[in-house]
C-alpha cells in the first residue's frame, strides 16, 4: 500500500495543502506523531525503501488501531474491523483459501457482479486485477488489519476444513486424473495445482495440504455410517477435522491407493506405500498404510515434513547439563549409545541430530532403517525389506563389510540384532540404536532379558538417553497460571518442590487450535556408564540399584527435568502428568528442600532432611504419627 514517500519537513513549516496530504504530514497534523518522529522515520525510509506507515508501525510510535482508521480517512477507503467479522460458507466460497493466503484478504460479500474484499493493501492495484480476474467479478477492497486478516484466514478456513466439506458436496465425477502426488521414485510433485480435477483429488490434496501446514504428524481417515472422519494428529493428540459422507469414503481411499500405487481392487488385506510430496516449497513424504474394517477400510497417512523439523542437538529440548554429557558421548570412537521411549516420542530425530554433529568427510557413517525417515546428505541409508530377508540384523551384517565408522541400527528388535550391534561396538565401532523401555536403567535390564550376556552390556554400553515429547504452552496466548494439585500429586511432588517456577498455561486461541499448546519439545534423562555401573550389571543386580546408582552418578530424571521445563513455563505439570506414566515416577520430593529424589533415599543429600524415618531397633520403616514401633516396640515421643 501507498504510504506516503516524501521529503522531510522542517520542525514548525507547515507542508503543502495541494492535494492529499502525505501519510507522514497527515499523521503529524493529526497529533499521532511528532514532527521529529516524523523526521527520523523519513531517514530510515530512505535507507531502508520501506513505506512510512511500515516504519513507524515497526518502530513502535504507533499501532495499527491507532493508524488504521486514520489511514482510512487519509486515503478515502472504508475500514472493516475484521475482528468483528462472522463468515459462513457463503462468504468463503466467493474467495479460494490460496487466493485469500496469497493476497491477504478476506470477502465480506457478493452485491450482483461486484465482490467486495477486505484487504492489507486495497491499493495493490495488481492485487485486485487479479482477484478480479480469478473471480470473474469487479473487486471492491476495503481496508483491515494484516494481523487480524490472516487470524480471520486460520479460523475461518482452516479449522474444520469447511473448504473441503464444501467441495464435496460438489460430488465425484468421472475416474481419477493422473495422479499430481507420486511415488518415491519419481520427483515431487506440487500440491497447488489441479485446479481444475475432479472433486475427490480436490479433497485429497486439500486434506494433505492442511495437515501439513498445522503440523499434524499423521492422517487418519477412518469409515463410518452414515458418515467418516478425517483426523488429524496434532502436537501428539488427534482431533476431528472433517466429516466424510459414507459414500465419499471409498472414493478417498482409492485415490490414495492410485498416488501409493497400490492395488486399487484389493479390498481384504492391509496394504502399505510411500509417496513424496511438495507443499509451499518444502517437500514432505508419506507414509501410507491401509487396513480392512467392518465398514469399510481405513487409512492412516504418516507425515514426515523433514522441511519442518530441527536436526540439531540445541533445538531438541535438551538442557545444558544434558547437552553437555552427550557431547561427552560423542567424542567417544567405539561403545553403543542407545536411545529410548516409547513410538513417537522423537527418537530418530535424536538419532540424527547426534549424526548431524558427527558427520565428517573422514568418517563413513552407515544406517540400518526401518523406514529411512529422513533422506540425510552425507549418510549411507539403508531401508529394512522383511519381504525379500534384508532384517536389521542382515543388513546389520552387511554394513560390517562396508569399512564403517559409525552405525546406526534403527531399532533393536530381537537378540540376533542386539548381540550383532553389541559385538560391532567392541571390535572398535561407535554404535547408535533404539529401544521401546520406560526409561533410561530399564533399558539396562531389557538388554540383558533378551539375551545379550552381561559381560559384553557392561562393555559395551556408554550411555543411554531416554526421552519423552511433551507439549509446549502456546506463545500467543500464554498466561501466569498455578499447577492444579492434582496434578502436583499425580506426579508425586509436593508443593517445596514448585517454589520459585514461573508456572505458564495457554488459553487457548487460533493459533493453538483451542488448546492452550503448540509445539512440543523433549523432556530427557540422560544415563552415562559409570565403573559402579558396570559392576552392578555384571553382578545382575536389580533396576533399582542400578537407578539409584545412575542418579548418584548425575542422572536428572525425565519427571525432574520434565519439572525444570514446567517452571520455566515452557509446558505445564498437567501436561506432564499425561505423558510421564506412574511406573516412571521413582522419585519422591524432599519436604526441605523439593528436590527429586530416589524413593530408596532415607536422607537427603543436599539438605539433609530426613526422608524416611526408620526405626532404632529393628531398622524398619515407621508410619507417620507412630509413637511406638509395631515391629518391635520401641517408642517415640
Amino acid at each position: 500500500m501507498e504510504t506516503g514517500n516524501q521529503k522531510p519537513t522542517k520542525p514548525g513549516k507547515e507542508p503543502e495543502t495541494t492535494g492529499r496530504l502525505r501519510l507522514g504530514d497527515f499523521l503529524a497534523r493529526r497529533g499521532l506523531i511528532t514532527h521529529q518522529v516524523l523526521d527520523q522515520a523519513l531517514v530510515e525510509q530512505r535507507r531502508s525503501g520501506k513505506r512510512i506507515g511500515e516504519i513507524l508501525l515497526g518502530s513502535g510510535h504507533v499501532t495499527e488501531a491507532q493508524l488504521l482508521p486514520l489511514l482510512s480517512d487519509h486515503l478515502k477507503v472504508s475500514y472493516t474491523d475484521v475482528s468483528s467479522l462472522t463468515l459462513g460458507p457463503e462468504e468463503l466460497d466467493l474467495l479460494p483459501e490460496d487466493l485469500a493466503r496469497k493476497y491477504t484478504a478476506l470477502p465480506i460479500g457478493r452485491h450482483g457482479k461486484r465482490l467486495e474484499l477486505v484487504m492489507a493493501d486495497p491499493l495493490d492495484y495488481e492485487a485486485v486485477q487479479d482477484l478480479s480476474f480469478a473471480t470473474g467479478s469487479k473487486v471492491t477492497a476495503r481496508l483491515g488489519s494484516r494481523s487480524q486478516i490472516l487470524d480471520a484466514i486460520e479460523r475461518f478456513y482452516s479449522r474444520h476444513l469447511e473448504g473441503a466439506g464444501r467441495l464435496m458436496a460438489k460430488g465425484v465425477t468421472g475416474a481419477p486424473a493422473e495422479p499430481m502426488l507420486t511415488p518415491r521414485s519419481q520427483a515431487p510433485s506440487a500440491l497447488d495445482a489441479d485446479a481444475e480435477g475432479a472433486p475427490v483429488i480436490q479433497l485429497m490434496n486439500l486434506i494433505m495440504r492442511k495437515a501439513i501446514q498445522l503440523g499434524a504428524s499423521d492422517i487418519h481417515i477412518e469409515p463410518g455410517v452414515p458418515e467418516g472422519t478425517v483426523r488429524f494428529r496434532l502436537d501428539g493428540l488427534l482431533s476431528d477435522q472433517l466429516k466424510v459422507p459414507a459414500a465419499l469414503h471409498p472414493a478417498l481411499v482409492s485415490r490414495l491407493k492410485i498416488i501409493g500405487r497400490l492395488d486399487i481392487a484389493e479390498r481384504r488385506l492391509p496394504q502399505d506405500g510411500s509417496v513424496r510430496v511438495t507443499v509451499d516449497g518444502s517437500e514432505a513424504d508419506l507414509r501410507i498404510s491401509i487396513i480392512p474394517l467392518q465398514h469399510g477400510e481405513k487409512a492412516v497417512i504418516r507425515v514426515l515434513d523433514t522441511s519442518s523439523r530441527s536436526l540439531e542437538l540445541e533445538g531438541i529440548g535438551l538442557v545444558a547439563d544434558d547437552l553437555k554429557k552427550v557431547k561427552g558421548l560423542l567424542e567417544c570412537h567405539r561403545g553403543m549409545v542407545v536411545v529410548t521411549g516409547p513410538t513417537g516420542s522423537g527418537k530418530t530425530t535424536t538419532l540424527y541430530g547426534i549424526l548431524s554433529r558427527i558427520k565428517s568427510p573422514t568418517t563413513n557413517i552407515v544406517t540400518v532403517e526401518d523406514p529411512v525417515e529422513y533422506q540425510y546428505p552425507g549418510l549411507n541409508q539403508m531401508q529394512v525389506n522383511a519381504d525379500i530377508g534384508l532384517t536389521f540384523a542382515a543388513g546389520l551384517r552387511s554394513i560390517l563389510r562396508q569399512d564403517p565408522d559409525i552405525i546406526l541400527v534403527g531399532e533393536i528388535r530381537d537378540a540376533e540384532t542386539a548381540e550383532i550391534a553389541c559385538r560391532a561396538a567392541l571390535t572398535g565401532h561407535l554404535v547408535f540404536t533404539t529401544l521401546h523401555t520406560n526409561d533410561a536403567p530399564s533399558t539396562i535390564t531389557r538388554l540383558l532379558d533378551i539375551g545379550v550376556p552381561p559381560y559384553l552390556v557392561s562393555s559395551v554400553l556408554i550411555g543411554i538417553i531416554a526421552q519423552r515429547l511433551v507439549r509446549t504452552v502456546c506463545r500467543n496466548c500464554k498466561h501466569p497460571s498455578r499447577p492444579d494439585a492434582s496434578g502436583i500429586v499425580g506426579l508425586g511432588l509436593s508443593a517445596v518442590s514448585l517454589a520459585g517456577g514461573t508456572f505458564m498455561a495457554g488459553k487457548g486461541c487460533v493459533k493453538c487450535q483451542e488448546t492452550g499448546y503448540k509445539g512440543r519439545t523433549g523432556v530427557f534423562e540422560t544415563l552415562v556408564m559409570n565403573p559402579r555401573i558396570r559392576d552392578l550389571i555384571l553382578r545382575q543386580s536389580t533396576e533399582e540399584d542400578i537407578r539409584l546408582a545412575a542418579q548418584e552418578g548425575g542422572m536428572r530424571s525425565l519427571v525432574q527435568d520434565g519439572l525444570d521445563k514446567a517452571k520455566a513455563g515452557v509446558t505445564t505439570v498437567d501436561e506432564l502428568g499425561r505423558v510421564l506414566e506412574v511406573s516412571e515416577h521413582a522419585a519422591i520430593s524432599c519436604p526441605g528442600c523439593g528436590r527429586l529424589l530416589n524413593s530408596e533415599y532415607r536422607f537427603c543429600p543436599t539438605c539433609r532432611a530426613t526422608l524416611r524415618r526408620v526405626c532404632l531397633g529393628c531398622e524398619r520403616v515407621l508410619q507417620s504419627g507412630w509413637i511406638v514401633c509395631a515391629h518391635c516396640g520401641q517408642e517415640y515421643k
